[in-house]
């Protein structure tokens, strides 16, 4: 990613209260190391417990912290999309049982020279904002139902896209011979 790049870390929360304090001051403590220019937006979608409350005390010690309070179900991302500031947006949902894995975002942001986006499934999205944007406006969606549904869409529109990783077997999936069972 090029030095004067402003990146925009986006998390979505959802009732990770006993984590995402520390994930995200995490966060904010290795793009410090990278020297990166960043802003951190939270946001909730569907939170119930006291995630954004706890942000809220955190903006105090991080300046970069940005909380943006809560989206519609599925529309976390484009809303905090279209309030960031960053050439290259960084897409992360807290609740997704491990904290931000550093180690593949150094690789994903060198990919990022050469194409519009990265999807590393099941852990985090790195885009061109510009380029992506779109995609990134359209999509909706949680987990493996938003990254399946932008990497739709950009195929649609052409966007050079790098995906890594495999999707998890969906509850549909998983579900199906029960229901074919059932259905007798």
């Amino acid at each position: 990613m090029p030095e004067q790049a402003r990146l925009s870390a986006i998390v979505v929360v959802r009732d990770d209260e006993d984590s995402v304090g520390r994930d995200v001051r995490d966060l904010c403590g290795r793009l410090r190391e990278r020297h990166l220019a960043f802003e951190i937006l939270a946001i909730s979608d569907g939170s119930y417990d006291t995630s954004l409350t706890l942000l809220r005390f955190l903006c105090a010690d991080l300046p970069e912290l940005r909380v943006l309070g809560t989206a519609r179900s599925g529309r976390a991302f484009r809303r905090a999309v279209a309030l960031a500031q960053g050439d290259v947006v960084l897409l992360w949902e807290a609740d997704r049982g491990s904290a931000f894995p550093h180690a593949i975002l150094g690789w994903a942001t060198s990919r990022l020279q050469r194409k519009d986006a990265v999807v590393v499934r099941g852990r985090f999205m790195l885009a061109n904002r510009r380029a992506a944007l779109p995609v990134l406006l359209e999509a909706r969606g949680r987990g493996d139902e938003y990254e399946a549904h932008f990497e739709r869409r950009a195929a649609r529109l052409g966007l050079d896209l790098e995906v890594v990783g495999r999707r998890r077997a969906g509850r549909r999936r998983l579900l199906a011979p029960v229901l074919r069972i059932l259905s007798v």
